[in-house]
């Protein structure tokens, strides 16, 4: 029970952050928007006026922030003794990081883990070290590495393809639930998928051996199903159809399917049950996490905080409720994604 409690409890912890951060960062946009007009009344969440005033203020502080840090970063460079050419690509460099999209940045950190955990286990001396602390065996008593093995990949190959898929699928995911909500359904995917996969892989000990497991693999395929929820219809193609383009709403069954047949067979390259438990985690967060799990969570969290600071501080006393501002085109359809034509 140690690695499903951990499992819970991470999870659990890891919403709850988001969700205090996603809080946070509501505040201020809302406190940017009174400030530029007194005469605001409390609306609800259909309300598309205030959700378009939201979304303005949000990308009007990304606009400054970048301002300043380029204005920083201009700075910085004057006072430096460099050549010239060199100080021009510093600042190119500077400008397309800051030009990056939300879901861009979130997803390049999140690789940049990554890169960093597949360097170190390019370093002979620290094999024995990554082995211990990032890869996870069924038995030990190391819950952690539930955790550190979602960013970690010791061939090249896995860990490309994993990458690509997080960066080309998160983005869709990442924009339709926002940085705060799509970093806990990733984690909480990634951590979950390895629980299941745990749970199993001990309960069927007798029958195929325990074998240590490592990669985002989990995550990825939550993100894939999160995707084809949302966009049945769009294409992808396979590793091993790479020629033949075929609809995410025909292509998520296929590759569940696919680890079905794994685990059914006793194949070994992959871990099966850590894909299937990261689909099945995908759909079921895409599907009723935003409204049973989310929102909930993120009135629980602005409810108490006014509380807290009660209403004398003159900020909203709760009767708002905190939502991340979509566009039209992102907002989620969940049923009949198989029959869609």
């Amino acid at each position: 029970m140690g690695p499903v409690l951990y499992g819970i409890t991470l999870c659990a912890g890891t919403f709850m952050v988001a969700g205090t951060v996603f809080d946070r960062n509501q505040q201020t946009l809302w406190d940017r928007i009174r400030a530029h007009s007194r005469q605001w009344s409390l609306f609800g969440i259909s309300d598309e006026s205030l959700l378009t005033e939201l979304w303005k203020e949000k990308r009007d502080m990304i606009i400054e922030r970048r301002r300043a840090i380029l204005e920083n970063l201009a700075r910085r460079l004057d006072n430096m003794h460099l050549p010239t050419d060199i100080k021009r690509a510093l600042w190119m460099v500077g400008e397309k990081l800051t030009s990056m999209s939300e879901a861009e940045k979130t997803l390049a950190g999140l690789i940049a883990i990554n890169t960093v955990v597949f360097g170190l286990w390019k370093v002979p001396r620290l094999t024995s070290l990554m082995s211990q602390w990032f890869l996870h065996l069924p038995g030990s008593k190391k819950n952690i590495t539930l955790l550190t093995s979602c960013f970690s990949h010791q061939e090249f190959f896995h860990f490309t393809l994993n990458m690509v898929g997080l960066w080309s699928f998160g983005k869709v995911v990442h924009d339709a639930l926002g940085r705060e909500q799509f970093i806990a359904m990733y984690l909480g995917a990634g951590v979950g998928a390895n629980v299941i996969s745990h749970v199993c892989s001990l309960a069927l000990r007798r029958s195929r051996p325990l074998l240590p497991s490592l990669g985002a693999s989990g995550a990825i395929y939550s993100l894939v199903a999160a995707t084809a929820i949302m966009y049945p219809n769009s294409s992808i193609s396979l590793i091993f159809l790479p020629m033949i383009p075929i609809q995410l709403g025909f292509a998520l069954p296929a590759l569940m399917a696919f680890d079905a047949a794994g685990i059914l067979f006793k194949w070994r390259m992959f871990d099966h049950f850590a894909h299937l438990a990261g689909a099945s985690l995908g759909i079921g967060y895409l599907t009723y996490g935003e409204q049973y799990i989310w929102t909930p969570l993120i009135r629980k969290i602005h409810e108490s905080r006014s509380r807290r600071e009660g209403n004398g501080s003159g900020r909203n006393n709760g009767t708002f409720m905190w939502t991340e501002a979509r566009q039209p085109e992102q907002r989620n359809t969940w049923s009949g994604w198989f029959n869609k034509s």
